[in-house]
């Protein structure tokens, strides 16, 4: 019975629910967190997922891999998962949250090792213009031959954020990619999450959240992710919130 209680409690500990409640900066005590983008996020990293799996690499390296969510949803289908990122409280999160998975706070360009997928989510309108060049070829040199890249990055549907230097559109990073010394090959282009939605929808979200509430209503779960994921998950250019580009690291003539 204890053992079993204990068992209740740590299930708990998937997420660290005591940090959900906080204090505002007046001191308020506030019991809920939203992200507002959240559904887009889930929507780009669960199709980016698929595109992963659809590869089937056995060792997969997430460049600034964050607080490991990525890595994370990929489980033991890749044995091998490794994370990199410049931020120590972002590899401290996680670490915790995926203690199977090896994070390291470094420079991707000091790492030795090879992986059959390199993956940059959101990563790229990070990067200042002079050191892009660089970035790109580190990508390509931490990625074995014949393996692959999957770059996601914001496009210029999007408008520019405060911490970004820029967003994307197809020719802009084509044009990127023409500055790393090893040849690579574009398997795959995709526009993910539609910009565009109708009026109605347009109302239902409002009505779900904005500045004076959120409201999560549990029977429209299902039907709200049904529509993102089966009506506004796959864009065009003109739409499309994130490019998504698949590449493959061709192999050299020996």
């Amino acid at each position: 019975m204890i053992a079993d209680k204990f068992t209740l409690q740590d299930k708990h500990y998937e997420f660290p629910y005591h940090y959900i409640p906080y204090f505002d900066q007046h001191g308020v005590g506030v019991k809920t967190r939203v992200l507002g983008w959240g559904l887009e996020y889930l929507c780009y990293i669960k199709h980016i997922q698929e595109l992963a799996y659809s590869l089937q690499p056995q060792s997969v390296l997430d460049v600034g891999c964050g607080d490991g969510r990525f890595l994370g949803m990929l489980g033991s289908r890749v044995p091998r998962r490794a994370g990199v990122d410049l931020s120590e409280q972002a590899i401290r999160f996680a670490k915790a949250f995926n203690p199977d998975v090896v994070f390291h706070v470094i420079d991707v360009a000091d790492l030795e090792e090879t992986f059959d997928l390199v993956v940059a989510i959101e990563v790229l309108e990070h990067i200042p213009d002079e050191q892009i060049t660089n970035f790109l070829n580190a990508l390509v040199n931490r990625t074995r031959e014949g393996g692959h890249i999957i770059i996601s990055v914001p496009t210029i549907v999007k408008p520019v954020l405060g911490k970004h230097y820029r967003h994307y559109d197809l020719d802009l990073l084509r044009n990127q990619l023409e500055s790393i010394r090893v040849p690579l090959d574009i398997v795959q282009v995709e526009y993910i999450y539609k910009q565009y939605v109708s009026l109605f929808i347009k109302v239902i979200e409002r009505l779900l959240q904005n500045q004076w509430w959120t409201l999560d209503i549990y029977f429209l779960r299902g039907p709200v992710w049904w529509y993102i994921w089966q009506k506004r998950r796959l864009a065009a250019s003109q739409n499309g919130r994130h490019l998504v580009a698949v590449l493959k690291k061709l192999e050299s003539n020996r």
